[in-house]
């Protein structure tokens, strides 16, 4: 017996010296707040103030020191996610995850955005700004500092990841998936094409897509299976990547004399997929020429969102078309030949590998015409005689999207900043400006071009001549855009933009809901305040769903008694999402059901899914709702000929019953119940390591189509797991700008181990707010820690 206990005792024992073991090692890979260390190229002492939430205050004697700070930070927090962003584009996931990442590899790989990474890293040095080069450069030695000796994040460890340096390749990798993920004409135009070419134009005018009258079709093109699996692969690949897609945004700008503070009061929150860590890493970097409070996306030396006591930038999508998708013609006696203006040219080619973690690589041939690469293959499609390719303006023209950020993040007034704005070229960005002199600005900023009137650039175009291709490009002049409007306010929800040369300029734009219930509010008082922002950033109000709510109930025939329950609910709707109510848990379930029986029969589940979670669903819905006599009511397959009453009446009838099923009594469906909140890390998905590595569950109010967007994808499973949102809110008055406030998702540090991995997500999903501080007494009252960076050998 006491040998026994002895045995129990020694184990026990081990046990406990394991757990410290862990213990201990764990710590080792934390981020170290304070203390001192060094860093080689250092010219003078940089210190580090965190504040409460672990933002860094970088006080430096000079810029170029002040960017090798930053990137040591940024890296001490973030290291994981930069090595995780720099391997989208470059098709280098499978080297990370497996084989189950091949796919998505294949894709980006074929796309290019790594041989435009390459292009661009050996033109960085003919970049003439001295200063922007030195701050990229000591931005990424500050990076790989870290590497080398810092602690390593813990899913290195997990993976058995080995450390490469980072270089200005990394950088344009970053920025070109950044660019990649903005793009929506990816993901509609195959739809349009098919719709168009399967169902024809009263099909698409019953959406509001107009084919312009004058659209010459590629003619025999019959049901296209490339154009179906373009579809499913681009939705597979973007809602499956393992970091968080650029998706839209809302921000309004309003003059002195609309604010009730008297200075200009600026707002921004950018919507993207929401993730673990999140997008932005803020910090705050001050010298004795230079100050920015900044908000960076991982390996992105510059600001994207970023103010200091002068001005203040903010970013949401334009939606203008820079993609386009290319029918060509294969020579039927020369597979390696295409035809472009009677002429058989020779595809160019290139091999690319992807290199599988614990599997064998795989080889790709990709072909090229002068439209783009050839997308058959890599998305699962392989009809010889219909080859699709993708033309990309970010990967037809140079790129100086550095230079406009340095410029953006180092401007002195307004004419700085639209300096910079002028040069992004893609992806298309609204950015968006206010000054302490009482300037407000927005600036389309893209490269647009015209095309032939003929031409219909939602469709896929004819790549055999070049009667499709763009005819002009414009100057930044010429781009939609305000300075100082007489209204008093500018802003952008990512709505369709004003008239270029007479004409609607091509896009992917919002639905109109977002806009009008903004301008409703811009417009609703004389002077607005830093509260009246607060509540508008939060306004989960939606007049288009009860727009279409009553549209259902003049409809809908009730005939039993929770029939009868149900439309009394949507009766009293006022359009908000807030988690106990009721309403929109059936009215979003109702309108699923409408627009499939409506759809589903002409387009294969796949279209519709696609077209169901696309920008083009949520700018066309209200109008096909409404209209009564569409074709689209009708199901071909049976001989009746149904009517929107039919579908609507059907559409309520499976809702309840489905409801029923999900949730039990009417008492039960509450909004929040089905609405929720979680960030998800890129392993989490392995179940053991979820409940440590993912952030959430919350209940949560809003919706999809409101200016709080926190939206979802619709699959009708009645479960709607929320997917992407504001990244950030920041309003930002000029009038005190040491007291501007923001917040984000979950915290600032993207290390597990760290207290800011998410000490905001609570403020977050309550709606509540942090300051931004700039004010130095403030700083050094709420600095809980200090990093002490000498340069080596001090």
């Amino acid at each position: 017996m006491k040998i026994f206990k002895r045995i129990v005792i020694a184990l026990l024992a081990l046990i406990l010296v394991i757990a410290a073991g862990g213990y201990i090692y764990l710590q080792t890979l934390k981020p170290s707040y304070s203390g001192e260390f060094n860093l080689n190229n250092l010219n003078e002492v940089v210190e580090v103030k965190y504040d409460t939430y672990g933002i860094p205050h970088i006080e430096a004697n000079n810029v170029e020191d002040a960017y090798r700070a930053l990137g040591y930070v940024h890296a001490q927090d973030r290291l994981w996610q930069m090595e995780l962003m720099r391997r989208i584009a470059p098709g280098r996931l499978s080297e990370m995850f497996g084989a189950d990442l091949t796919e998505t590899d294949k894709f980006f790989k074929t796309v290019g955005i790594h041989r435009v990474a390459q292009k661009e890293a050996a033109r960085f040095d003919d970049i003439v700004n001295e200063e922007l080069k030195s701050a990229v450069k000591a931005y990424i030695d500050g990076i790989n500092q870290f590497m080398d000796n810092g602690p390593t994040p813990v899913e290195f460890v997990l993976l058995g990841l080995e450390k490469e340096h980072y270089t200005i390749e990394d950088i344009y990798n970053v920025m070109g998936y950044i660019a990649f993920s903005f793009a929506e004409a990816q993901k509609s135009d195959p739809i349009v094409t098919q719709i168009l070419n399967n169902l024809g134009e009263e099909y698409m005018l019953d959406l509001d897509i107009v084919p312009t009258g004058k659209t010459e079709m590629i003619k025999n093109h019959p049901r296209s299976a490339v154009l179906d699996s373009l579809t499913a692969k681009i939705n597979s690949v973007m809602n499956n990547l393992p970091a968080p897609a650029w998706l839209g945004s809302n921000s309004w700008v309003v003059s002195p004399e609309k604010s009730a503070t008297g200075g200009v009061i600026f707002a921004n929150d950018p919507h993207m997929g929401f993730s673990q860590p999140g997008v932005w890493y803020e910090a705050h970097i001050k010298t004795p020429t230079f100050e920015r409070y900044g908000y960076h996306a991982a390996l992105i030396p510059f600001a994207l969102l970023l103010h200091n006591r002068n001005y203040a930038i903010g970013l949401t999508m334009f939606e203008n078309d820079d993609i386009d998708f290319y029918q060509e013609k294969n020579n039927p006696e020369n597979e390696n030949e295409y035809l472009h203006n009677d002429s058989w040219k020779t595809y160019s080619t290139r091999q690319e590998t992807v290199n599988v973690k614990d599997g064998e690589s795989i080889d790709l041939t990709v072909k090229e015409t002068g439209h783009g690469p050839v997308m058959n293959e890599v998305v699962g499609a392989l009809p010889a005689d219909n080859p699709i390719t993708m033309w990309w303006i970010y990967t037809q023209l140079e790129n100086e999207s550095m230079t406009a950020l340095y410029e953006l993040n180092h401007s002195k007034d307004i004419d700085g900043a639209r300096s910079g704005a002028s040069k992004i070229k893609a992806p298309g960005l609204n950015v968006m400006y206010g000054d302490k002199e009482g300037n407000i600005a927005w600036w389309a900023s893209a490269k647009l071009h015209l095309t032939a009137d003929h031409v219909n650039r939602n469709l896929i175009l004819d790549g055999t001549t070049s009667k499709d291709e763009p005819t002009e490009w414009l100057p930044f002049e010429e781009n939609p855009q305000s300075e100082n409007p007489p209204w008093n306010y500018v802003y952008s929800t990512n709505n369709q933009t004003d008239t270029i040369k007479g004409g609607l300029y091509p896009g992917y734009y919002a639905g109109e809901d977002r806009a009008q219930r903004l301008v409703d509010l811009l417009e609703a008082k004389e002077k607005l305040s830093i509260d009246d922002y607060k509540a508008m950033l939060l306004d989960g109000q939606s007049d288009v769903a009860v727009k279409i709510t009553k549209t259902f109930i003049e409809q809908i025939d009730a005939e039993s008694e929770l029939e009868e329950k149900a439309k009394g609910i949507l009766t009293a709707w006022t359009g908000n999402h807030e988690v106990d109510e009721t309403a929109p848990v059936i009215y979003q379930k109702i309108l699923f059901h409408s627009m499939r029986l409506a759809m589903e029969n002409k387009l294969d589940s796949g279209l519709f899914i696609g077209f169901v979670n696309s920008h083009l669903m949520k700018r066309t819905f209200d109008r096909l709702m409404h209209n009564d006599s569409s074709k689209w009511w009708d199901d071909p397959s049976t001989a009746e000929v149904e009517s929107r009453k039919v579908v609507f009446n059907k559409a309520f009838d499976i809702t309840l019953e489905e409801l029923i099923a999900q949730l039990g009594d009417i008492e039960n469906w509450k909004w929040g119940k089905v609405h929720t909140f979680e960030l998800p890390h890129a392993m989490g998905k392995v179940a053991a390591l979820r409940p440590y590595l993912n952030v959430g569950t919350y209940e949560m109010d809003a919706s999809d189509a409101v200016l709080n967007k926190l939206a979802f994808q619709r699959n009708g499973t009645g479960v709607y797991n929320i997917t992407s949102g504001p990244s950030s809110r920041r309003i930002i008055n000029f009038a005190d700008v040491e007291n501007s406030l923001s917040i984000i998702p979950a915290g600032q540090s993207g290390n597990p181990l760290s207290p800011h991995y998410k000490d905001q997500v609570e403020m977050y999903t309550k709606g509540k707010w942090r300051k931004m501080l700039m004010n130095p007494q403030e700083i050094d009252e709420k600095t809980i820690n200090k990093l002490t960076l000498n340069p080596s050998g001090n």
